[in-house]
């Protein structure tokens, strides 16, 4: 009987153990609200920021402030999550789900249009490595590795011809922070959306 109660206690123990996170990962809430205030500091005045940055942004017309949106905040900060503890970077996760479909099951309603192909992101921007908030961000709108720069343009609300990204409102970010066990030490997912009304 004893050895029946120990192997259970151990098997209990393992079962413990596999549900306790084995990676260092913490979401910081006040980094993602920093970050928050920078875009839309940054979306108010995009020439002089852009000058900090060493980029000519004087054509870029000012926008304005996001809105915080608490439904698309747990969708980023739970991206960012996924994205640090199954250690990938990527628009769709490892379910082959995009933005747009994770942000109207979380009740951010989007037009039936949108949600077509379940890989579908015309809302989220991401970057991983940032020591914080606010260098996730000024990485994210340099956009050194994207040519089209459409990072830059979704941060802040820029067009080429048809307005879209000018017409985002809402806004959500999660960020995340990893000190062993993953690729990268940070994680940020931000959401720029608009809701279907």
């Amino acid at each position: 009987m004893q050895k029946v109660i120990l192997l259970f206690s151990i098997l209990i123990g393992v079962s413990f153990l596999s549900f306790t996170p084995t990676k260092n990962i913490e979401v910081n809430k006040e980094e993602a609200k920093k970050a928050f205030e920078y875009i839309n500091q940054f979306r108010a005045n995009p020439k002089e920021y852009g000058d900090k940055l060493k980029l000519n942004l004087k054509k870029v017309d000012a926008r304005p402030a996001l809105i915080w949106n608490e439904t698309l905040a747990k969708v980023a900060e739970a991206r960012a999550l996924d994205m640090a503890e199954n250690n990938y970077f990527s628009h769709v996760n490892k379910k082959g789900q995009g933005v747009n479909i994770l942000i109207h099951e979380a009740g951010y309603t989007l037009p039936k249009k949108w949600l077509k192909n379940k890989q579908d992101n015309f809302f989220e921007s991401i970057q991983a490595g940032a020591k914080d908030g606010i260098e996730a961000i000024n990485d994210l709108i340099i956009d050194k590795e994207t040519p089209s720069l459409g990072h830059r343009k979704h941060l802040l609300g820029m067009d080429d011809d048809k307005p879209f990204n000018s017409k985002l409102k809402d806004i959500g970010i999660g960020y995340v922070t990893c000190k062993k066990g993953c690729q990268y030490i940070s994680y940020t997912c931000i959401i720029i959306a608009m809701q279907d009304k």
